[in-house]
């Protein structure tokens, strides 16, 4: 899995979230309830998604005024 998003805000999440479902690419949202465990600390959540699916995805969330996170080990 590869990281193509990171925020604090849950409405970013939400749409982002929508994107991907629209596209049909499977994600995980990676520290989706912790801000609920310590109140408000921990407040930023990073999208994961299957690496076959990053460059769809990155084009997807560019295409929409989003700024994806750049994949670090790409070519």
């Amino acid at each position: 899995m590869i990281e193509i998003y990171t925020a604090s805000d849950m409405g970013e999440i939400a749409f982002v979230k929508s994107l991907l479902q629209s596209a049909s690419m499977e994600y995980v949202v990676f520290d989706e309830h912790t801000s609920g465990l310590f109140g408000g600390f921990a407040d930023c959540r990073i999208m994961l998604l299957d690496d076959n699916d990053y460059e769809a995805a990155y084009d997807l969330l560019f295409d929409a005024g989003l700024e994806p996170s750049e994949a670090e080990y790409r070519s």
